[in-house]
């Protein structure tokens, strides 16, 4: 009976794993971009300030232009001037940019979960949605709560009801994740997706620990899913590579 009702919910949790997937892929594409704002204004920055003999010709500092307009034509409407040096603070490692995604990311993948999947999954196991609690989407709850509505910083007590991601954060402080910790987020995510699949057979011989696990995949291979019907993986990527 384990078996059959985990089949079940295969569907749902297959389309959680790809949603999840393309959060990745969001976040690796925009650390691009950022990365390769960062390169084109400093190579801006090294042609307009270049030496003269021992010392850094001075004058008005460089500047950004940023339009959604021909920059060429006379009567352009700019939507954002900024200093380069503050341009360059934004798009580095764990500036703005990234800062922003990063709590984009985690407020729609926790959306996602309370008003779609966890649902359904609810109504798969016959119970409320509410009874269906895993913990590293429970730190996800906590985490929402902070940035929508405490400008992104996590308070003590709300610090203190952290289960699995701890270790990514501090109490009193700004939800600041850099490359690692992001790719440490997804993990736990990922393993809190195994620990759904294996909430009917994770009894049963054989059975992976989902806290082993730093990738997952669902099988969707007809009958032959009755022998295999997941796929895990200790392997880990790098937004970096």
């Amino acid at each position: 009976m384990g078996m059959q009702e985990g089949y079940a919910e295969l569907d749902i949790l297959r389309d959680f794993i790809d949603f999840i997937n393309q959060q990745v892929g969001v976040y690796c594409d925009c650390l691009s971009g950022f990365e390769g704002n960062k390169v084109r204004i400093e190579r801006q920055i090294s042609r307009v300030t270049r030496p003269t003999s021992r010392r850094i010709e001075e004058g008005q500092p460089v500047i950004v232009w940023t339009s959604l307009e021909d920059p060429s034509r006379p009567d352009i409407i700019h939507n954002k001037i900024t200093r380069s040096d503050e341009f360059i603070r934004a798009n580095s490692e764990a500036g703005f940019n990234e800062r922003q995604i990063c709590w984009s990311i985690i407020v729609f993948i926790f959306a996602h979960w309370d008003e779609k999947v966890r649902p359904e999954i609810a109504n798969m196991r016959g119970v409320q949605p509410n009874d269906v609690r895993i913990n590293a989407l429970g730190d996800l709850r906590i985490l929402r709560k902070s940035i929508v509505h405490n400008e992104g910083v996590i308070s003590a007590e709300d610090y203190r009801k952290i289960k699995k991601m701890a270790d990514l954060f501090s109490p009193n402080a700004t939800i600041n994740l850099d490359h690692d910790q992001m790719h440490k987020l997804f993990i736990f995510l990922k393993q809190a997706i195994a620990e759904l699949i294996l909430h009917h057979t994770g009894d049963l011989p054989g059975a992976p620990k989902a806290s082993d696990l730093t990738d997952i995949a669902i099988q969707n291979a007809g009958t032959a899913r009755l022998r295999n019907p997941y796929g895990f993986w200790t392997t880990s990527w790098s937004p970096k590579k």
